[in-house]
C-alpha cells in the first residue's frame, strides 16, 4: 500500500512538472529549406495582355524555380495567451524567359515566328512581424488571431551594354493573422497560418537606351530615357497561407515538411513615365507618356524545416 501511494506521488509529481513546463514561454528558431517557383508580376500582366490578341501567345516562364532559406523565431506565452513571430525570406531571378508565338497572315499566307523573351533580374525580399492572441482557454493553440506589419523590398534590373533599367519598390503596411495548431499525437502536430496583406510605397525607375551605328556615309546614334514623375506607388494586396505537419523529438527539436503559398496583386498608383528619346538619323526627338497595366505576382513551393525550442 505504501509503495502504490508513492509511485501514485510520482507520477503526479511528474506530471505537474510536466504541465508547468508546457506552460513557461517558449521561444522557437528554424530554417527552412523552400524550392520556390516565382512568378513575378512583369510575366503575369505580359500573358493577361496577350490574352484578347489574335495571334499571339505567351507561352509558360522557365527557369523561375529556386531553393531559398528563409529562417524565422517564434515567441509563445500560453500561460498569458499571447505570442509573436518574425519570418525573413528572400529570392532571386536571373534570366527567367519564355517563347512568344505570333501568326502573321500576309497575301493568303500564313507565317509562324517564335522568339525568346527574357525577364529583367528579379528579386523580392518580404519582412513579417506578427502579434497573436490565443482565444481559447482550454486549447490556446487550437486557434489564434491577431495582426502585424509586412514589409516587400522589389527590385527588377537589367544592364547590358549601353542599356539600364532599375526599378525599385519598398512596401510596407499591416496584415490580419490567422494561425491554428491541431495535435494529431503527443509529437506530430498539424499547423495552419494565414495572412492577409496590404503593403505599398514609393517606386523609384531609371531607364536608359542608347546605340551607335555605323555606315559608310557615317555614324548614327539613337537614344531613349525614360523617367517617373517621383509621386508613383506600387501596392501589393495579397495573401500568404502556410500549411505543414510538424513533428517534436528530443523535446526541444522540431521538424516540419509543409507547402507554402505567396499571393499578390500588384499595381501602380499616379503612374505617369515619361519617355524622351532622340535620333540622329533624321534628327528628330520625341516625347510620350507611357502606362503599364497591373499584373499577379505569387511564390509557391514546399518547404522541409528545422527548428530548436528554447
Amino acid at each position: 500500500m505504501k509503495k502504490l501511494k508513492k509511485i501514485i506521488t510520482i507520477l503526479l509529481f511528474l506530471n505537474s512538472a510536466l504541465f508547468s513546463q508546457s506552460s513557461k514561454p517558449t521561444f522557437e528558431t528554424g530554417i527552412k529549406v523552400l524550392r520556390a517557383q516565382f512568378i513575378p508580376f512583369e510575366y503575369s500582366r505580359d500573358k493577361t495582355d496577350a490574352i484578347p490578341l489574335w495571334g499571339y501567345k505567351v507561352n509558360d516562364l522557365r527557369n523561375n524555380t529556386k531553393t531559398i532559406n528563409p529562417f524565422f523565431f517564434i515567441y509563445k506565452n500560453l500561460e498569458k495567451g499571447f505570442g509573436f513571430e518574425f519570418e525573413y525570406s528572400k529570392i532571386q531571378l536571373e534570366r527567367a524567359n519564355y517563347d512568344i508565338d505570333t501568326i502573321y497572315r500576309f497575301n493568303n499566307t500564313t507565317q509562324y515566328n517564335r522568339y525568346k523573351e527574357y525577364l529583367r533580374n528579379n528579386e523580392r525580399s518580404d519582412y513579417k512581424l506578427n502579434f497573436f492572441f490565443y482565444l481559447s482557454p482550454e486549447n490556446k493553440e487550437y486557434f489564434a488571431i491577431g495582426g502585424g506589419i509586412r514589409k516587400i523590398d522589389r527590385i527588377r534590373n537589367s544592364s547590358k551594354d549601353n542599356f539600364t533599367a532599375e526599378e525599385k519598390i519598398i512596401a510596407l503596411g499591416p496584415q490580419i493573422v490567422l494561425k491554428s495548431k491541431i495535435p494529431i499525437t503527443d509529437q506530430l502536430s498539424l499547423n495552419l497560418g494565414l495572412d492577409l496583406y496590404h503593403t505599398q510605397g514609393k517606386r523609384d525607375y531609371y531607364y536608359l537606351d542608347s546605340n551607335l551605328y555605323y555606315f559608310s556615309s557615317g555614324a548614327a546614334s539613337t537614344l531613349t530615357s525614360i523617367k517617373g514623375n517621383g509621386q508613383t506607388k506600387g501596392v501589393f494586396q495579397g495573401y500568404e497561407a502556410n500549411i505543414s505537419l510538424k513533428y517534436n523529438f528530443l523535446e526541444n527539436f522540431n521538424l516540419a515538411f509543409g507547402y507554402n503559398y505567396n499571393y499578390s496583386y500588384f499595381k501602380y498608383e499616379d503612374l505617369n513615365d515619361s519617355i524622351y528619346s532622340y535620333s540622329s538619323f533624321r534628327n528628330t526627338f520625341g516625347y510620350e507618356n507611357s502606362k503599364l497595366s497591373n499584373g499577379k505576382e505569387i511564390i509557391r513551393g514546399f518547404y522541409i524545416s528545422a527548428s530548436t525550442v528554447f
